[in-house]
């Protein structure tokens, strides 16, 4: 099973919400649950010596999750125009190519639980009524990028989805209990992945033994 293959199962599950909210199910505005793009000012009055995580653009997978953090100090990312973000965010690219792409994350292992990146990120932040990673599933989607993609503004080359757009996407209600079912449903898919991948690789390690004792 493939990366690929994970995406279309989990938009299976989520669609199947959506088709569910258009028959009267519960649904509501997603700044009602989360809020957006927080102030650095919530970490201005710390040392300037502490030391952070920085995000590249770069570093953030098409697969959803962050390959490389830098450790800079937090005097270092204050001066410049970075987006600021704490463990446990979500962060998504609003720049084209890169939102259409997948450029998406959730920010986990920040030094010091703080973390700054690109300034074509968007930040959210979850409130105690909504799981990060349930979001996170709903979010990193193929429809929900097409969605975003037809509100882009801006020049060609460097259009942006407008954070107004996340902050109105309309999400189902579901209880937290619910929610956490969901994600097991998808950690399960996730455990499927990993472990026909580990099996590939196994089979991989394996042919190559036996064309090297063939060869030798």
């Amino acid at each position: 099973m493939s990366i690929e293959a994970y995406r279309q199962i989990i938009e299976g599950l989520f669609a199947e919400l959506d088709i569910a909210n258009q028959w009267g199910r519960l649904s509501a505005k997603l700044h009602t649950v989360c809020s957006f793009n927080p102030s650095k000012a919530i970490v201005s009055s710390l040392s300037k010596d502490t030391t952070v995580s920085f995000v590249e653009m770069a570093s953030v997978s098409e697969n959803g999750y962050i390959s490389k953090m830098e450790p800079r100090t937090l005097g270092d990312v204050l001066k410049g125009s970075y987006t600021y973000f704490s463990e446990g965010d979500i962060i998504i690219a609003k720049i084209t190519p890169c939102m259409e792409n997948g450029k998406c994350a959730v920010a986990k292992g920040l030094t010091n639980g703080i973390g700054f990146g690109s300034s074509e990120f968007h930040v959210i932040h979850c409130s105690d009524d909504i799981r990060t990673k349930f979001l996170f599933g709903y979010l990193n989607r193929e429809s929900i990028r097409r969605k975003a993609a037809s509100v882009m503004t801006g020049a060609s080359g460097h259009r942006r989805v407008p954070i107004s757009f996340y902050e109105n996407i309309e999400i189902p209600k579901l209880t937290l209990k619910e929610q956490d079912e969901m994600i097991a449903k998808m950690e399960a898919i996730e455990t499927q992945i990993h472990e026909a991948e580990e099996r590939l690789e196994a089979l991989t390690g394996k042919t190559a033994d036996i064309l090297n004792q063939y060869l030798n």
